[in-house]
């Protein structure tokens, strides 16, 4: 008798070439382009093209005049001219020249190094695609509903928390939504054995809130024999201290309500993908769920985004001085920071990501009780930081994860990814690291 491997049994499911017509094109531009052994993208480089060459005005307007019935005939079908991307110039919904601006921005500093390949061969279509979304799950959302169909499986890690209820709810649809921890690749493994249906791979690296580290390489590896997609949220560490598209992504998404506005003044998401689904069936998504931002929204982002590397390099900074502050101090049981050179997957860290990040959790040893009087301190109006859900931005936000961030988690579910009752996160800004560790001092004082 026989015996089928797991991969063998899996290739007569609809994935890879059997699905997607992209399929075959990408992975050789993935194999050729995609994948880079440079990790990251040069400082000065990036700081360069986040500055850009200025910003264009707000096109705050619903929809676009044609020049012709031709024209307008023309734009339906995807066929624009100068420069701009398909379905430019008909309706805000399908596209404006405002967020084309931020699309462009972000594209170049997850994959500048797929562009100067692509010019170097003379290649005049695009590889990677950007569309810019009015929140981070609107974009989240899309791309799962895109990908998936009855039948599937979806793979996922430790997620925030509306992105874990989303993929549950999708079981309404006929998807199954399968986790594991991204940390253990043999634990990834299993699991892509053991559902053959898995369409798409979900996964956040650092994980929130726990931090922990996915080898985005190893796994895409994984995900390519099986004819599955990898999606990686990159929110936590933004296109600065991280690229999946280099480790092996096949699409990347934002939320840039976080580090890439950096100021809490607007949301708005992000999807990067294979340019070939992205101006094709994802595009279709993209206008009729109608998940897109305001060109205010928009240009906001677009300014913001301008000065990401020097907001993020002393942020981080300052995440790393409050962890080593915290690690040494009575109140605190335990802190998990990449940062760490004993943190259990610091070599991965070094490997993929520009350094430790600017968020930080920790257990107290006082439990839920201690936290809640360090977080109502904070929510004081005299201190400074604030007791919020974001991260990202010029303020230092502090909560609960168990109780805020991912109440919609199941218990069990929260306490085996290490979401204890304890847990605090704390997304570090721009105070400064000795006022911040100073009222982080007071505020774990005993009562």
């Amino acid at each position: 008798m026989i015996v089928e491997s797991p991969i063998e049994s899996a290739s007569r499911v609809a994935t890879g070439a059997d699905r997607w017509a992209w399929w075959d094109w990408w992975m050789d531009r993935k194999r050729r382009w995609v994948r880079d052994g440079d990790r990251q993208l040069d400082e000065g480089l990036f700081r360069a093209i986040a500055a850009g060459t200025g910003l264009p005005p707000i096109y705050q307007r619903s929809n676009f005049a044609f020049r012709s019935v031709r024209d307008g005939a023309d734009r339906f079908l995807g066929l624009t001219k100068r420069g701009e991307r398909p379905f430019a110039r008909i309706y805000t919904r399908f596209g404006n020249p405002t967020t084309e601006y931020l699309e462009r921005v972000l594209f170049q500093l997850e994959a500048h190094h797929v562009v100067e390949k692509a010019l170097a061969e003379n290649e005049p279509e695009a590889t990677i695609g950007a569309l810019i979304f009015g929140s981070g799950m609107g974009a989240i959302s899309t791309l799962a509903l895109s990908l998936v169909r009855s039948g599937d499986a979806v793979l996922a890690g430790s997620l925030y928390g509306c992105t874990d209820s989303l993929l549950r709810a999708l079981s309404r649809f006929g998807v199954e939504a399968v986790f594991c921890d991204m940390g253990d690749l043999r634990s990834v493994r299993r699991a892509l054995d053991a559902h053959p249906n898995v369409a798409a791979v979900f996964l956040e690296s650092p994980e929130n809130p726990t931090l922990r580290v996915a080898d985005i390489e190893a796994i895409s590896r994984l995900t390519e024999e099986r004819g599955a997609l990898l999606v990686v949220d990159n929110t936590f560490c933004s296109p600065y201290l991280q690229q999946p598209f280099r480790l092996g992504a096949d699409f990347v998404v934002h939320s840039l309500t976080k580090y890439v506005n950096g100021h809490s003044t607007s949301i708005a998401g992000a999807v990067l993908g294979p340019f070939r689904f992205m101006k094709g069936d994802f595009f279709n998504w993209y206008k009729d769920l109608g998940a897109t931002p305001s060109p205010f929204d928009s240009w906001l982002n677009s300014m913001a985004i301008q000065s990401l590397a020097i907001r993020q390099k002393e942020q981080c900074a300052s995440a790393e001085r409050i962890a080593f502050f915290l690690r040494h101090h009575p109140a605190v049981a335990g802190v998990f920071y990449p940062g760490f050179a004993d943190f259990p997957q610091a070599e991965l860290v070094r490997r993929q990501m520009r350094n430790g990040g600017a968020i930080v959790s920790f257990d107290l040893a006082g439990g839920q009780a201690a936290g809640e009087r360090l977080m109502n301190y904070f929510a004081r109006r005299d201190t400074p930081m604030e007791l919020a859900v974001s991260l990202g931005s010029a303020i230092s936000y502090i909560q609960h994860p168990a109780s805020m961030t991912h109440a919609a988690v199941p218990e069990a579910d929260r306490l085996a990814r290490g979401i204890t009752p304890g847990l605090i996160r704390l997304s570090v800004g721009l105070e400064g690291p000795d006022v911040l560790m100073d009222h982080l001092d007071r505020g774990l004082a005993p009562a």
